[in-house]
């Protein structure tokens, strides 16, 4: 990637994002929106690493620098933003500098009054604190003020050109694009843009589950026209398997991360570390956190590899570069 086409993606981070990065800093937070934008039509899966500790999004951050590729990282639920976020860019300056992610968070929307301003207020300040991808559940709501509370909540990180996410209610793990196309038509008709729609399903058990699960999420993206989707929930060895070179465009990793590092730490630092998990900080000897660092990123990179997504900086360097 040369100098001028690495400066040109450091131009689109967003304003939120930059005003909250470090003064210099070539951490390069892109808003999802932007990715899946310049992204459309390519053949590639892109992951979200859950990352709760620092360590691991340095290990994720280290592993997509190496194989070129576009990642996220997730904020665990119920965590403070900008301490994450401080923690996250400063080692993807440190280690990855220049290189394009997206910094992902989910609200989930309470079917009360003082839910739905609890959630905008959550929104509000995931959007500020720098994050660049916003998921919102709506679930737990009411069906005939799901899409409304939908919209209510999303609507000032469309505005900051946040990309907005969509989760679809699949209470059972099922997949109807009737009922899809239905929620996402009556979310947009109170003038919000769904950029990505991601629905949660169960661990596929074997390859014949896998296949069932893919085919249904590429026939949701088709009925959405094209829509990018997301798989949320855990990610078995059969999906993984399986995900390459389909047109599914991005997988949570399940905590496959997460759980490579959390099995290294010594049982004596394990509740420490789960304790300070929402910091995204944890005071590990050097030995230590140097081999969760390395515990991660083998897994990472062979997610990567296996989603397909090795390569994806420059196919969005090079989108964004023959734009008119």
């Amino acid at each position: 990637m040369s100098s001028t086409t690495a400066r040109s993606l450091l131009a689109l981070r967003p304003v939120s994002a930059v005003h909250r990065l470090d003064a210099r800093s070539e951490a390069c937070p892109l808003s999802l929106r932007e990715i899946v934008h310049a992204l459309e039509g390519r053949r590639a899966t892109l992951p979200l690493v859950a990352a709760p500790l620092a360590v691991v999004a340095r290990g994720a951050l280290f592993a997509a620098r190496e194989a070129g590729a576009v990642l996220g990282l997730a904020l665990p639920p119920g965590s403070a933003p900008e301490p994450w976020f401080a923690a996250v860019t400063r080692a993807a300056d440190e280690l990855a500098p220049r290189l394009p992610f997206f910094l992902s968070a989910e609200v989930r929307v309470e079917d009360s009054e003082l839910g739905l301003e609890r959630a905008f207020a959550a929104a509000h300040r995931l959007v500020e604190a720098g994050l660049t991808h916003l998921g919102i559940d709506v679930s737990a709501v009411a069906l005939p003020r799901r899409a409304q509370a939908a919209a209510q909540v999303a609507g000032f990180a469309s505005e900051r050109e946040i990309a907005v996410d969509a989760v679809l209610p699949s209470p059972h793990g099922d997949l109807d694009p009737d009922l899809a196309v239905a929620f996402l038509e009556e979310f947009e008709g109170w003038g919000v843009r769904a950029d990505v729609v991601s629905v949660r399903l169960p661990a596929a058990g074997d390859e014949a589950q896998a296949r069932a699960q893919l085919g249904a999420l590429e026939a949701l993206g088709l009925a959405l026209g094209g829509r990018a989707v997301l798989r949320r929930g855990p990610l078995s060895p059969a999906l993984v398997a399986s995900v390459a070179g389909s047109a599914l465009r991005l997988c949570e990793d399940g905590g496959r991360a997460l759980a490579a590092a959390m099995g290294a730490i010594p049982d004596a630092l394990r509740a420490a570390a789960v304790g300070e998990a929402p910091r995204g900080q944890l005071a590990l000897p050097e030995a230590v956190s140097d081999r969760l660092e390395a515990l991660v990123y083998a897994e990472v990179a062979s997610l990567v590899d296996r989603l397909g997504a090795r390569g994806t900086v420059a196919g969005l360097a090079a989108a964004i570069a023959g734009r008119p």
